[in-house]
């Protein structure tokens, strides 16, 4: 696997994945959306994304505001259960959008999530798979693990050209069946020279070459400019 791979992250985006259902679009749209008689139905909704898939980053995050507004009414399970949602929508900046919202009180009670999207956002894959393989929080989640490994096979599309199939089982926690199925979905192929290598892009890699030209009188910062310049040429 080349070095360096890294999850990029991105701008949040709100209503993510999901219509709200009528009665959570009428909520959020009007002066109920800061009223604390509105938690039981957000607090619900956040169950109902955990059990089908969807998720509403806008519902989620109202129900964060109204515990600022009434820190009485928090619950670390409904909390927990916005984290898990936004973890997967890496690489979204959803989780740390959401953890902002959340008073540092309960950050100790939300380690768990914490910790594995700290794996994700530092690529750290082999490490957040062996961490969720103890994390019974992820159980409750419909889809977890397809949604990881889709975040996870973008990453190393956007950030290598080939890897080995050893690793990218690894990687992507996944058996040689689950694989070759993934390499069709994305199109991938394997190399004719080395059938264990996974093409997993083709986007040209190729630079320009550059022609240097040093300064007579170079100062320090000067003279490492033209050698880092020369040395990618």
């Amino acid at each position: 696997l080349a070095q360096g791979i890294s999850a990029q992250v991105v701008a949040p985006s709100s209503h993510q994945g999901t219509m709200s259902p009528p009665h959570i679009e009428k909520l959020l749209d009007g002066d109920d959306r800061y009223e604390v008689s509105s938690l039981s139905d957000l607090e619900a909704y956040v169950d109902e994304q955990l059990k089908t898939g969807s998720y509403d980053l806008d519902a989620n995050l109202a129900i964060l505001k109204l515990y600022l507004l009434y820190p009485a009414e928090c619950k670390v399970e409904v909390m927990e259960g916005i984290l898990l949602k936004a973890l997967l929508a890496f690489p979204s900046a959803d989780f740390s959008l959401c953890m902002y919202q959340i008073p540092e009180k309960y950050h100790q009670s939300l380690r768990e999530v914490s910790q594995l999207a700290q794996q994700l956002e530092m690529a750290k894959f082999k490490a957040f798979w062996k961490m969720a393989a103890e994390a019974e929080i992820l159980s409750q989640v419909k889809e977890w693990r397809t949604s990881v490994q889709k975040f996870i096979a973008g990453v190393i599309s956007a950030t290598c050209r080939s890897i080995k199939n050893e690793e990218l089982l690894e990687l992507l926690d996944l058996k040689q069946a689950d694989l070759d199925k993934l390499i069709m979905e994305r199109k991938w192929s394997r190399s004719k020279e080395d059938k264990e290598i996974i093409i997993v892009s083709t986007a040209s890699f190729e630079s320009k070459r550059v022609v240097v030209k040093g300064p007579t009188n170079m100062t320090v910062e000067q003279y490492k400019e033209f050698a880092n310049a020369a040395a990618s040429a």
